[in-house]
């Protein structure tokens, strides 16, 4: 009975067992099933069809590598696990020397699969190696490395670094690796070369558009400075190159476009071009704000700023590759406050009252707002497109235009104040000329007075010296003729009536050189030439003038052979006699007077040497003027024509008269006279 129970009770607890063992089985599974999801997590997969052009690779697994030691197995094995990083939007990680790994599962459709172009859309990045992860594992294969500092992979220009791929139908995994000196951001996309090619087009003839408009504007300021000659128009231009040196590095046009070959070995970083532009716009605000109406404190500041991002510049242009990302974080954060400093400084001019300010004003806001637009893109929160693109530059080319507008106001004020100085000028130049040409009209009669005067005073100096002329001559010729006869008849007396003679051949002789004197001033002098013997001449002067010589020696030097001149024997005579009177004059008693005649090949030479004081050399050729006499003349009695006379005479025989020094120290007057 017992047995049949039990037996009867077998079956059912056998059904309850098994029911049990099922249900533990089915958790054991699920418990391994969770542990196995938390070990290896399901990978972000890119969808590939036909029906779209350009495909952005996200979402995608990123890691960040800071000392860039890992190796592309340990990266790719580190991107799936858990604690990898799944971006679904491009951001920026600034600037850092850190090295980016990507790993980006493709599922690739049938209408899909083909050719397509692995686009770099970040143009100024250093190098992104991409690798293909093989589908039964191994280790990773490199396919292709874009960027700055790597050789093209394909001869297509365009702003952004390109590589052919092919896709196979199916799942396709590709590993990246990225480091770069510039902002940190993996903006990769698949592209149709077609479509990317025509948006190219409209992209270039749009930087074509913008580059047009800063050639205008800087032409005009290069115009403008060659006409003013003003610092502020080279600036504005070494402003507006920087500007779109930066944009056309930012957008790629430049080294995929404008200098591809040169973009391989030289590197430009759009921060040093940023620096310049912060410098630019802050000198240009200077220039403007600097007034009166500023506060000096807010002045020195905008002074200060401003040569402070000279020397930035400076420094970024000498800076080796080494420290380009500590400059860029440098500029990079100098943007803002240099935005805070320009639109504080420029609210405390409006608020004074500077009309300058509003338009400098509006030139912030839109800066301000380029500069917001080109943050929101670079933190993925606004698409990468043209316009986001394009934005920020046509902010730019909106500051250049109104600082152009403000340089053109500017220079049309100074044109108007340069015309009413111009004016102002003329007028005065008017008045001034009515006043000289009255002060000429009276200065012009008095001249003219003063001339009728000096020829009514000529008039009566020339009857005043004929009539001494006349009533001197005859007493003279009378005194003369009666001492000759004296001579005759007392021999004993024979030396005093020597010196009677020789005094009133002197006094003679003066009169004869005023009215010489005279002739010459009235330009009346006229030569009777003939041919004479200089020799004789000069030796018989010399013996008519000895007595003259009072206690002085004189010694005479003549040639054996006659020495041949065409003179006039009369002027001749009293230009010697002149200079004899001179010697006689300054040379003391005792001492010797030397008078020599020669033959040159030019024709002859008269020589005449004292041992006087001599004459100062600064004065040799003063002392021919008319009324000059000697600063060591002083306390001798003369009039001054003596030797004006001499140098008047000689150059009417086309001959020449010098003075110079002897040995003693005397004065050694020559003669020079062309052959007869």
């Amino acid at each position: 009975m017992i047995a049949t129970d039990l037996k009867c009770a077998a079956p059912g607890l056998t059904g309850a067992w098994a029911i049990g063992i099922r249900q533990v089985a089915a958790a054991m599974l699920l418990l391994v099933a969770m542990a196995a999801a938390a070990t290896v997590r399901a990978e972000p997969v890119v969808s590939v069809d036909g029906a779209r052009t350009t495909v952005p690779l996200l979402p995608r697994a990123e890691l960040v590598d800071p000392d860039g030691s890992l190796t592309p197995a340990e990266a790719a094995q580190r991107l799936r696990a858990p604690d990898a990083e799944i971006r679904t939007r491009n951001i920026s990680r600034d600037f850092t020397k850190d090295v980016l790994w990507a790993r980006v599962t493709l599922d690739v459709a049938p209408a899909a699969a083909g050719r397509w172009y692995f686009s770099l859309e970040l143009p100024n990045f250093d190098r992104l190696q991409v690798f293909a992860l093989p589908a039964g594992g191994g280790p990773p294969v490199p396919l292709f490395d874009l960027g700055d500092m790597v050789p093209r992979v394909t001869e297509i220009r365009s702003r952004f670094h390109l590589a052919p791929l092919a896709l196979p139908v199916g799942t396709t995994a590709l590993l990246l690796r990225g480091e770069t000196t510039s902002t940190m951001t993996l903006d990769v996309n698949l592209r149709k070369l077609g479509p990317l090619q025509e948006e190219e087009k409209d992209f270039y003839a749009l930087q074509l558009f913008y580059l047009g408009i800063a050639t205008v504007l800087g032409l005009g300021a290069l115009g403008l400075f060659a006409h003013t000659r003003q610092w502020i128009y080279l600036i504005y231009v070494v402003n507006l190159v920087a500007h779109c040196m930066v944009w056309l590095l930012i957008n790629g046009t430049g080294p995929g476009y404008l200098w591809p070959d040169l973009a391989q070995t030289l590197h430009l970083t759009p921060q040093v071009f940023v620096a310049v532009t912060i410098f630019g716009t802050s000198a240009i605000a200077y220039h403007f704000l600097a007034s009166a109406r500023l506060p000096e404190i807010a002045r020195q500041v905008l002074y200060a700023f401003t040569v402070f991002n000279l020397a930035l510049s400076a420094i970024g242009v000498v800076l080796p590759a080494s420290g380009t990302i500590w400059y860029a974080l440098l500029v990079s954060n100098l943007v803002l406050p240099a935005g805070a400093i320009l639109l504080t400084v420029t609210a405390i001019a409006l608020i004074r009252g500077d009309r300058t300010a509003l338009a400098l004003m509006l030139t912030w806001v839109a800066l301000i707002a380029a500069v917001g637009l080109s943050f929101l893109r670079n933190i993925g929160l606004v698409p990468n497109n043209t316009l986001t693109l394009t934005g920020p530059q046509l902010g730019s080319v909106v500051e250049m235009i109104v600082f152009a507008y403000m340089l053109v106001r500017r220079f049309g004020r100074l044109q108007a104040e340069k015309e009413q100085v111009q004016r102002e000028a003329l007028e005065a130049a008017r008045l001034h000329r009515a006043e000289l040409e009255q002060r000429v009209a009276d200065r012009t009669a008095e001249l003219d007075e003063a001339i009728r005067r000096e020829r009514d005073a000529r008039r009566l100096q020339q009857q005043f010296v004929a009539m001494v002329s006349h009533d001197f001559r005859t007493p003279l010729a009378i005194v003369d003729a009666t001492a000759q006869n004296f001579a005759t008849r007392a021999p004993e007396d024979l030396e005093r009536l020597e010196k009677i003679r020789t005094a009133t051949g002197r006094l003679r002789r003066m009169v004869d050189a005023c009215l010489v004197d005279e002739r010459v001033a009235d330009g009346q002098i006229q030569l009777q030439p003939r041919d004479v013997d200089l020799s004789g001449l000069v030796d018989s002067l010399v013996e008519l003038m000895r007595p003259a010589a009072d206690g002085r020696r004189v010694v005479v030097t003549v040639p054996d052979d006659p020495v041949m001149a065409s003179v006039d024997p009369g002027l001749l005579e009293m230009a010697v006699s002149n200079i004899l009177e001179n010697a006689f004059k300054y040379a003391p008693k005792g001492s010797t007077v030397e008078v020599a005649v020669a033959a040159t090949p030019e024709g002859a030479e008269i020589a005449i040497a004292d041992e006087g004081p001599g004459v100062p050399e600064q004065e040799r050729e003063e002392i021919f003027a008319r009324h000059y006499r000697s600063t060591n003349a002083a306390g001798i009695g003369g009039l001054g024509i003596g030797l004006h006379l001499v140098r008047t005479i000689v150059e009417a025989h086309s001959g020449s008269v010098a003075c110079s020094s002897t040995p003693a120290g005397g004065s050694r007057f020559t003669i020079r006279l062309p052959a007869a």
